[in-house]
């Protein structure tokens, strides 16, 4: 096997995931890896890289296979959102997140243009078109998580309307952190006044990393007790499941009831900033906060009540403590087979945050892993898809503003976690011995 041809495709991987374009191989890489063998080593460098062609399309053509190989037998949830980039150009981009040798996985199964209308007939043909051509089964989608607009969600012509029509038992869930952004939206003006001048100046400070350097020096001087802008993201994230989700939010709830009191009783333990106030506040300003807090209270509750009302089984949460006796029985042995897994045990015990999320349980107990799936695969929201658009519009640079995010094979190795076989690749190019 020629080390010309592995180095070809571990180069070109390198530059499709740092976003750069192509010829970047042939006008740096290549000649600083020539003046390195030259120079330091001394040997014939236009030998050496003359021997290693570049091709990334080759490398996400594998990455996509092996992606479409696990989607034509694996079950999967489903996230995806639609985005108009540059010249009013509208694009469909999606997530997967399935079961594979390492515990869940997410990754980028397509990007597809939109070119006549975004409506949700239009965006489900788009996605069964994409299946039926990879001949992935439709029934493998066992979730979905979509932004909440009435494309998505109408009841008889939004995608979700019509994806239940194809696969009726699929669990569908509204992106819980645009449900967060619906509630924030709740306020009085003066509450929304203020917010919104925070909201600008984070940010303001957070889109330019030189302003984010100096806003930490500042802070530094100052003696803050916090130094750099920490957006909230325990909703987000790639280990976020139904599971953490309702925590979360039944944790939140419980919270807003606990400051509403003790904003009332002038108790600021919560909130350092109003107790370094404490003496400016009026009784009115109590009261608006609290009004605040219990409006948002009845909102969340109202947005979240499908989340909050999910039973989520005991023994799925954790599978070490709960009593089997308190199960479904199809479920008791497997699950006494588990507990007595003293492998599986010291993986729960390590801080893994559910042991179910680990492949063992789905190779060794399928039964538990079919019951369970749902709560550890399953997106709530479509946090990835969002982080992928910005990622795929930092590619479209001004030297690169032209570039077609369909058909490249940039997007794909820009946003995938999967390795692609490149000793496969490799062998393919050896040449065949005569017979």
């Amino acid at each position: 096997m020629s080390d010309g041809l592995l180095a070809s495709y571990e180069i070109s991987k390198i530059i499709a995931k740092a976003g750069k374009p192509h010829n970047v191989g042939e006008t740096v890489i290549l000649p600083a890896v020539s003046v390195i063998i030259s120079s330091v080593m001394k040997q014939n460098a236009s030998e050496i890289t003359n021997s290693i062609p570049l091709s990334i399309d080759e490398v996400a053509e594998d990455v996509k296979k092996q992606l479409i190989a696990h989607l034509q037998v694996k079950q999967f949830s489903f996230q995806f959102d639609e985005s108009t980039l540059r010249d009013n150009e509208a694009i469909l981009l999606a997530y997967v997140r399935f079961n594979n040798d390492e515990g869940p996985k997410e990754e980028m199964p397509f990007a597809r243009s939109l070119v006549t209308d975004t409506k949700g007939e239009t965006i489900f043909n788009e996605v069964v078109t994409y299946f039926q051509e990879n001949n992935i089964p439709l029934k493998n989608i066992i979730a979905c998580a979509t932004d909440g607009t009435p494309s998505m969600t109408g009841r008889y012509k939004g995608f979700i309307a019509h994806l239940q029509k194809a696969v009726p038992e699929v669990f569908c869930i509204h992106c819980v952190i645009h449900r967060q952004h619906l509630v924030a939206k709740k306020m009085s003006v003066r509450l929304h006044d203020a917010l919104t001048v925070v909201i600008q100046v984070v940010n303001h400070i957070k889109s330019n990393s030189l302003r984010d350097r100096l806003f930490h020096e500042l802070c530094k001087q100052n003696g803050e007790e916090f130094e750099r802008l920490v957006l909230h993201t325990e909703l987000q994230g790639k280990d976020s499941d139904l599971i953490s989700s309702k925590s979360a939010v039944a944790a939140f709830l419980r919270k807003l009831k606990l400051y509403k009191n003790n904003i009332r009783r002038r108790a600021f333990e919560q909130f350092p900033g109003l107790a370094s106030v404490a003496i400016d506040l009026q009784d009115e300003d109590l009261a608006l906060y609290g009004e605040y807090m219990e409006n948002m209270h009845e909102d969340m509750q109202t947005r979240f009540s499908d989340l909050l009302m999910m039973v989520i089984p005991t023994w799925v949460s954790i599978p070490f403590e709960v009593n089997v006796a308190d199960i479904d029985i199809s479920l008791q042995e497997p699950l006494i087979e588990l507990q007595s897994d003293e492998i599986m045990r010291a993986k729960f015990k390590d801080g893994k945050y559910n042991v179910l999320k680990t492949n063992d349980v789905a190779t060794k107990y399928p039964l538990l892993w079919d019951k369970a799936q749902l709560y550890v695969i399953a997106f709530p929201t479509s946090y990835l898809v969002e982080s992928g658009f910005s990622r795929v519009s930092q590619l479209l640079s001004k030297a690169r503003n032209r570039l077609d995010i369909v058909k490249t094979c940039d997007v794909r190795l820009l946003l995938t976690s999967m390795e692609p076989d490149i000793k496969k690749l490799a062998e393919q190019h050896q040449p065949q011995g005569s017979h």
